[in-house]
């Protein structure tokens, strides 16, 4: 009765020719499977092309499957490091070709090693019960398609999914553990079957309500650990043509693997692969933005940062602590590999001084040189400073520079410079001792300190105090824009603090570094 439905379904592809659509054309067919090839190859290992195996650092994590020469489908729990997903891995790898885990010898056949460039988990992905639980993988470099690497075929109809879903047979593949307790050294296959999925959310005690269905068999086989993220097919007709189609990912299951697990549908994410997948295929040309050190830009991407909240959590590579002896007198912001801007004030030029950057691996600097603005008379007027480094900075997930515009571009600094001065757009200011961070908005400059006979001119920036159990601002603290390009995020530099009251909700005063590029370009060249 099982094969009855996949032929019923076969026969219902093919008869309106051409109506159902594929993710590759060039998907679920393997090298023709004959007993022997040339030179003594096992033909069994070339009936999985499709077949991934992701690490990091070498260690073997999930399966996936190659979906297009760009993409390796996997499970979204496979990024997890911990049980709650609090932190994912990075640095991953797809490996390709593989049948054998330690290959040698005569089973020593090529494969091939892809980075991974972007991963994309849905964003209605939940650990606590695996809902969504799909994942795509980007690689560096498009894949070259070759008998032992294919992709598996990813059916684009979602007007299908009520046919599909009368699928009863499948067959799941991976490296997972054995019936005896390890690990295979083979790939290996197994048919299992779709079973109500009642029983499944029996076992699990919660109901899915979300795109899984619940499959295994009667007689104790099924996927098990390190199986995750690999597929479960059948096999279709597109136009009299026979092609392995991926309906499931390998998702969850009970602790002894004995029987029956629940795996992602895929049929019900399509949007999601369709979305990610095509327009990853679009290439969007970037407005050209030059800066005074293209290092800034980084390799953080857009899904990785939250832009909203007084809590949103941030790295502040640029960071930086200004010591004299074993005391912090100022902090600043790194800006290229030699120099670091911060406030005049309370810099020594005869003194020796210290920088101290990056947050967890530290590094320390010498400070060579001291250049005090030479119109610095007061907390009022010019209070900047710029620190020459004894040694070039090595940027590193850590450390890098913070975004200025080109020092001789005169269009990009008025760029920077409209950004930052829109009155609608609200600044970040960043705190002082655990680097802490929270929006602030624009005080009135005409105002600003005026009982004090304070003027504040266009080279200060006037900004609201926050809350003092949110931020403390300390001197040379600095004032941020986030900057996006592409799917990268940075933040561009905009001021430095330079004075306030500790009254609460007392205005702070910054130094509008922007307004300073001529003097910093001079330095820099010097």
């Amino acid at each position: 009765m099982c094969r009855a439905w996949v032929v019923l379904f076969a026969w219902m592809l093919t008869a309106g020719r051409g109506s159902a659509r594929l993710l590759d054309e060039d998907c679920g067919v393997p090298m023709q499977l004959i007993p022997k090839i040339v030179g003594g190859v096992d033909a069994g290992e070339l009936k999985n092309p499709w077949m991934a195996l992701i690490k990091t650092n070498d260690e073997f994590i999930c399966g996936g499957s190659v979906i297009t020469n760009k993409f390796v489908l996997t499970a979204a729990h496979c990024m997890c490091t911990d049980e709650e997903c609090i932190v994912k891995y990075t640095q991953l790898t797809v490996t390709l070709g593989v049948y054998h885990l330690l290959a040698t010898g005569e089973h020593n056949h090529p494969h091939e090693i892809y980075n991974v460039e972007r991963v994309y988990i849905h964003d209605s992905f939940a650990i606590q019960n695996y809902r969504n639980d799909i994942a795509l993988l980007r690689l560096q470099k498009s894949i070259v398609y070759k008998p032992q690497i294919k992709p598996l075929c990813i059916l684009l109809n979602d007007q299908l999914k009520p046919q599909t879903d009368l699928i009863q047979e499948f067959t799941a593949i991976g490296w997972g553990v054995t019936g005896n307790g390890k690990m295979s050294n083979n790939l290996q296959m197994v048919k299992i079957y779709r079973i109500d999925r009642k029983m499944c959310e029996a076992a699990f005690w919660y109901t899915f309500d979300y795109p899984m269905f619940c499959a295994g068999t009667a007689v104790g086989r099924d996927t098990c650990k390190r199986d995750s993220g690999g597929p479960l097919y059948i096999h279709m007709l597109f136009d009299g043509i026979k092609r392995a189609t991926q309906l499931g990912i390998v998702s969850t299951g009970t602790e002894d693997c004995r029987g029956f697990g629940m795996y992602t549908d895929v049929m019900g994410h399509i949007d999601f692969i369709e979305r990610i997948v095509l327009d990853a295929d679009i290439e969007v040309v970037l407005p050209y933005i030059d800066l005074l050190d293209a290092g800034c830009l980084g390799n953080d991407t857009l899904n990785s940062w939250d832009r909203s909240g007084p809590d949103a959590i941030r790295s502040f590579e640029w960071l930086a602590e200004v010591y004299k002896d074993s005391f912090i007198i100022s902090n600043g912001a790194l800006i290229s590999k030699t120099f670091v801007v911060t406030t005049a004030q309370l810099i020594s030029e005869s003194t020796a001084l210290k920088v101290q950057l990056g947050q967890g691996d530290v590094h320390t600097y010498a400070v060579a040189s001291v250049h005090k603005h030479p119109k610095f008379v007061s907390l009022a007027q010019n209070d900047i400073a710029l620190l020459k480094l004894g040694e070039e900075v090595q940027y590193t997930e850590s450390i890098r520079p913070i975004c200025l515009p080109s020092l001789s571009n005169k269009a990009e600094q008025q760029k920077f410079q409209r950004r930052a001065a829109d009155p609608a757009l609200n600044l970040i200011a960043v705190g002082w001792g655990t680097p802490t961070n929270v929006v602030v908005r624009r005080t009135n400059a005409s105002k600003c300190y005026r009982e004090d006979h304070q003027d504040i001119g266009e080279q200060q920036l006037c900004m609201e105090s926050p809350s003092p159990h949110l931020l403390r601002v300390g001197i040379g603290s600095p004032l941020v824009n986030p900057l996006t390009h592409g799917n990268r995020r940075a933040f561009s530099l905009v001021g430095l603090a330079s004075f306030g009251r500790l009254e609460p909700f007392a205005s702070n005063v910054y130094t509008n570094v922007l307004e300073y590029l001529d003097w910093i370009g001079e330095m820099v060249k010097a």
